[in-house]
């Protein structure tokens, strides 16, 4: 009799969909230079809202860009420069539905589903075709 195979938790997908959306936004930033800096260095996925404090927007394309690792990891004022940056490369509308996003996260919260990251997996994978 064959094994059932064991379903993965929703913490084993979540990580699973983040290395594939990290390399994702690599890949689609590998011509750009660091969202904050501006330097052309080799680039991380760097969140502007932490996925720390706003879960829901870990996969959100317009909340994560390339950023040089000095920027995304030891640079405390990073933020500064990135908000200017970001309202210039997708425009203020977008920016400006990204902060309505995370405000409506810290007012009602969001707890991802197996099928909902499944479905992310399938879809950074033929983007990373």
């Amino acid at each position: 009799m064959a094994k059932k195979k064991k379903q993965k938790t929703v913490a084993q997908l979540k990580k699973e969909c983040q290395i594939l959306f990290n390399a994702y936004i690599r890949k689609r930033d590998e011509s750009r230079p660091c969202i904050s800096c501006s330097r052309n260095r080799p680039l991380q996925a760097g969140h502007y809202w932490a996925v720390k404090m706003y879960d829901n927007l870990r996969f959100n394309e317009d909340n994560c860009h390339g950023e040089c690792a000095g920027c995304n990891c030891f640079d405390v004022c990073h933020l500064i420069s990135y908000t200017e940056n970001l309202k210039e490369r997708i425009g203020i509308e977008r920016y400006r539905a990204l902060c309505d996003e995370a405000a409506e996260y810290k007012r009602n919260g969001h707890k991802w589903t197996r099928s909902e990251l499944q479905e992310k997996i399938e879809y950074y994978k033929e983007k990373l075709k």
